[in-house]
């Protein structure tokens, strides 16, 4: 059987102290006035300094929008509110510096500089149908991958629910990833930015839109990263660690935009959504119950993944082998200090359980890449198995 295998990236400038070629990047693609959109955390690290610097010495206008979040996805306005600076300044050039929260913004404030409404009119896939701003995307976290994506995830304030916009058209035109810039980072979103890139690469690999390019760099991506996340937790100035892990992120990163998430991030939506946690927190409580449930298809892919993991699963049937690569798994992420089930995040009231279950089955986008076939009440027993720990 003969697959075609549509690949889209951004061009890519990946090394230590990449961040140097900003500046000239942006002329490069034309550009004159450039607003820097980030946010106070980045401000202090110092990385803002070096985008600066080497924006001004390619002899280009700048200025910079710091973002105040109060939640950990970013709401609809801030979007829109950008969207006004870029017009207002007549900025050519957007440049987010940032966690995946500043890229989402910046990319979706180009994208509204050329398309109607608001932020929620394109929740959904391709609803954005015409470019913004040209977009240089430089995250400081290893990561989420947005450098290099054409998704924006953002609170609906409304529904108290993440939502995402998925369209080509948010596909940034360059992508910036110096490592060097994340080794500022605190130890704990090492952690739980470091886990989603992990299951960006893994999640893509057990869904329906696997394919053999995006198979060969998941693997690669989650070996990567399993490797060297323990290490860059632990030692935040750890420069080959965060090198690893920068470029695992980059990786995973190609395969998240390319073969796309699936079970884990649609049930992760109601949980982040409500409870306001960190991505990679409402992933990592769901991880374990979500794989566990589409086992019965994809148990030999769970296999591949303990093996790129370095779990020796030679010779076992296919069900211990997942059994090994869920056990796997839970100790990668509690080695780190991730929590693995919800009662680890305090959450205890099963109440909610129905109203997440139709929240996660309307998920449609993410459920239509599911290797399983789910029910309302087939996504109730995966919460409700959430609930429990495994080691």
């Amino acid at each position: 059987m003969w697959q075609e295998i549509p690949f889209s990236t951004p061009e890519i400038v990946f090394g230590m102290n990449a961040v140097r070629y900003t500046g000239a990047k942006a002329k490069g693609l034309g550009g004159k006035r450039v607003l820097v959109i980030t946010g106070p955390s980045v401000k202090s690290s110092g990385a803002l300094d070096k985008v600066l610097d080497s924006i001004k010495a390619a002899g280009l206008d700048c200025d910079v929008s710091v973002q105040q979040r109060s939640t950990p996805e970013p709401t609809t306005e801030l979007a829109e509110g950008a969207a006004e600076q870029i017009v207002d300044g007549n900025f050519d050039v957007v440049v987010g510096l940032g966690g995946g929260s500043i890229l989402d913004i910046a990319k979706m404030a180009s994208a509204l500089t050329a398309n109607p409404g608001k932020t929620r009119d394109y929740f959904g896939p391709g609803k954005v149908k015409n470019r913004g701003r040209t977009t240089i995307m430089i995250p400081t976290t290893a990561g989420t991958g947005s450098e290099v994506t054409k998704h924006a995830v953002f609170l609906d304030e409304e529904n108290n629910v993440k939502k995402v916009v998925a369209s080509s058209a948010l596909l940034p035109n360059v992508a910036i990833i110096d490592p060097m810039l994340t080794v500022s980072c605190p130890r704990n979103v090492t952690s739980a930015s470091g886990f989603d890139a992990w299951l960006h690469a893994a999640e893509p690999f057990v869904s329906k839109n696997a394919n053999p390019i995006t198979d060969a760099i998941a693997l690669e991506a989650v070996r990567i990263i399993t490797k060297n996340l323990g290490i860059a937790w632990s030692d935040p100035n750890d420069l080959e660690a965060r090198y690893q892990m920068s470029l695992g992120s980059l990786m995973s990163g190609l395969v998240l935009n390319n073969s796309g998430t699936s079970l884990v991030h649609a049930l992760a939506y109601p949980i982040g959504g409500e409870y306001h946690t960190p991505h990679g927190i409402s992933l990592s409580v769901l991880l374990i119950a979500c794989f566990k449930a589409i086992a019965a298809s994809k148990g030999p892919r769970i296999v591949r993944l303990a093996e790129a993991m370095g779990e020796n699963v030679n010779g076992l049937p296919v069900r211990d082998g997942v059994e090994v690569a869920l056990d796997a798994m839970a100790a990668f992420m509690k080695s780190v200090e991730l929590p693995i089930c919800l009662e680890d995040i305090g959450i205890t009231d099963r109440g909610s359980i129905g109203r997440w279950a139709q929240d996660g089955w309307n998920e449609r986008r993410l459920l239509g890449r599911c290797a399983r076939d789910l029910t309302v009440e087939d996504i109730a027993k995966i919460y409700e198995d959430a609930f429990e720990p495994r080691l």
